[in-house]
């Protein structure tokens, strides 16, 4: 008596091809996303209990732990200040200058700043906070 074998056919698809393409991908753009380079400063603004929205229009002046100094998004050197200062007052329509300087900054140059955008016609000066978190601990929805 003779017995022959069969063949099966394989009807299972195997995942395991897929899952390895999927992995490789997600690690390829974890990868790329940490590429990114923000500009700017990083600053932690101080803290109060009510902060009021400023207008997108306004001159913003960034003053960094390190003493680094931003005008509108732009690093300048201290030197440099009183013209540049000048130059966005005279364009700007309303004349507003919000000062967001990070909680280890000096005061003197807070002041320094301040006092010289009053000077050269500044109407409006504000010091940029954020707001502070809410009793309890959770965070507040927006």
């Amino acid at each position: 008596m003779r017995f022959t074998k069969r063949r099966r056919s394989i009807t299972r698809f195997e995942l395991t091809a897929m899952t390895d393409v999927v992995f490789l991908l997600m690690i390829f753009f974890l990868l790329t996303s940490s590429f990114v380079v923000h500009a700017g400063l990083r600053v932690q603004l101080p803290q109060v209990v009510q902060a009021d929205p400023q207008g997108q229009r306004d001159i913003v002046v960034t003053l960094g732990a390190e003493d680094e100094l931003l005008i509108d998004g732009v690093r300048i050197p201290w030197s440099q200040l009183r013209e540049t200062l000048a130059q966005r007052i005279e364009a700007s329509a309303t004349k507003a200058v919000i000062v967001k300087g990070d909680e280890a900054a000096r005061l003197g140059r807070t002041v320094q700043v301040m006092d010289l955008a009053r000077q050269l016609g500044a109407t409006q000066l504000a010091i940029a906070a954020r707001p502070q978190a809410p009793p309890g601990g959770g965070a507040r929805a927006r």
